[in-house]
C-alpha cells in the first residue's frame, strides 16, 4: 500500500509525526471523538488538522481546485488561553 498523502508530506518535511499527532488523526478517521491537550508549539495543531485533511484526501483521491468539494472545518480555539501562552513563551 503506497505511503499517505499526509506520510508523504511528512517525510518530505524530514518530520516525523509524533504518536500522540497519529493518534489524533486514526481516532478522528474512526469517526471518535476527543480531546487534544498540551503546551504551545508542540504540535497540537497538526494533530487536529491532519484527520480532517485526511479524510478529505480519502474522499477526493483525483482532484483539482476546480472538481473539488472544499475542505470545512470549523475550528474553535481559546484564543485568550492562546495569547497568554504566546506571550509566557515571548
Amino acid at each position: 500500500m503506497p505511503p499517505s498523502p499526509i506520510d508523504a508530506w511528512y517525510r518530505k518535511q524530514k518530520w516525523r509525526e509524533f504518536p500522540f499527532q497519529r493518534e489524533a488523526r486514526n481516532a478522528y478517521l474512526e469517526g471518535r471523538d476527543g480531546l487534544v491537550h498540551s503546551a504551545t508549539g508542540t504540535g497540537k495543531t497538526l494533530a487536529v488538522w491532519l484527520g480532517p485533511l485526511q479524510e478529505w484526501l480519502n474522499e477526493n483521491p483525483v482532484w483539482t481546485a476546480k472538481t473539488s468539494v472544499p475542505l470545512r472545518v470549523l475550528w474553535i480555539t481559546p484564543l485568550r488561553a492562546l495569547a497568554q501562552d504566546t506571550a509566557a513563551a515571548a
